[in-house]
């Protein structure tokens, strides 16, 4: 049994010549890394001297981002997951990995040419983790083309799937996503990057190191009509990226 309830918080990242130093401002109080750390085990503590629940969890996630002369100001998602079952582990697996390189992988794309992280080097790319069958991953495709078609030939669109060939290519001529598509990467999702939930985003900057992981397209209340105000948060971080 679990209960998952979301936290809007605001969080500055300043940047100075010397180092990147990161700030939080959580309810007009700025906090330090350390600082914040503590506010969220704090929280943790409050629900879970409040609750009945054995587990507590709380992580943050970025929402969108405003890029200033000397800073970046984050609008941050704070998620307190809890659980009686087993403890909880929220930035696990690729969510882990930020600031380390993406794991290699040799991958077949669909036109069974051989593909690895080399091929992507020198531009930011945006990595879709999804398979046919999960209707989140099928819910926000028209998002990501949208981005797509947004940024063009400057970035990378990649999504990779453990599905095999000729099931993406059945999906596709009824779905268009137009991510240029690596498959039978089962082993790749499960131990390179430990991805037990679908989908994910994963931002990878021009060097290869992964930046920012996000559980796919913010979608609550949004219109796939209207994709924009769903992107915010994704478009800062990619504009950030191409900036560096």
């Amino acid at each position: 049994m679990m209960k998952i309830w979301t936290i809007v918080l605001l969080s500055a990242l300043s940047l100075t010549a010397a180092a990147q130093e990161t700030y939080f401002n959580f309810q007009g109080k700025i906090y330090s890394t350390d600082d914040f750390q503590v506010e969220l085990q704090s929280i943790e503590n409050n629900y879970s001297e409040n609750s009945t629940f054995k587990f507590t969890t709380a992580s943050y996630k970025v929402r969108s981002m405003a890029v200033r002369q000397d800073s970046i100001i984050q609008n941050v998602e704070v998620i307190l997951s809890q659980s009686n079952s087993s403890e909880l582990g929220i930035n696990t697996g690729v969510a882990a990995m930020i600031e380390q390189p993406l794991p290699d992988f040799e991958l077949l794309n669909l036109n069974s040419n051989l593909k690895r992280n080399e091929d992507y080097k020198g531009k930011v790319t945006l990595v879709n983790l999804w398979f046919t069958n999960c209707p989140p991953c099928i819910t926000e495709i028209p998002y990501l083309n949208y981005l797509k078609d947004s940024y063009g030939s400057k970035v990378n669109f990649v999504a990779i799937t453990f599905d095999d060939k000729d099931k993406v290519n059945t999906f596709l001529e009824r779905k268009p996503f137009y991510f240029e598509h690596l498959v039978d990467a089962a082993q790749y999702l499960s131990r390179d990057l430990e991805n037990n939930a679908f989908p994910k985003l994963i931002l990878v900057d021009a060097s290869g190191t992964i930046r920012f992981v996000e559980n796919g397209v913010m979608l609550s209340g949004n219109d796939p009509s209207y994709p924009e105000p769903a992107l915010t948060g994704l478009k800062d971080q990619i504009d950030f990226l191409l900036k560096q």
